[in-house]
């Protein structure tokens, strides 16, 4: 049999007293959402935007959209989409 002393005995409580604490990683910070500036230029000098071109579409066509391709062809001024697959159409870019 074990010999208990009063040394012993105090570090006993001292022990169960201890606290686990659990490292959680450090937060990785966040990076931040690039928003590019997408112009399209003819040889013409004339320029314009793919928000503007984006607009362009949504107002040629009325009704409820699910998808959206656009095909730009800079030399015509011409942006050709098709909208939910089966309507198709074009928009002047400039």
């Amino acid at each position: 049999m074990a010999r208990v002393t009063k040394k012993d005995a105090a570090a006993a409580p001292a022990a169960a007293e201890k606290k686990v604490v659990k490292k959680t990683p450090a937060a990785k910070p966040r990076k931040k959402k690039v928003v590019p500036n997408f112009v399209i230029q003819s040889s013409a000098d004339q320029s314009t935007t793919y928000d503007a071109v984006i607009e362009k579409v949504k107002a040629a066509f009325d009704g409820e959209v699910t998808s959206v391709d656009i095909y730009v062809k800079a030399e015509e001024g011409k942006a050709y989409y098709v909208i939910n697959g089966d309507v198709t159409g074009a928009v002047d870019l400039f």
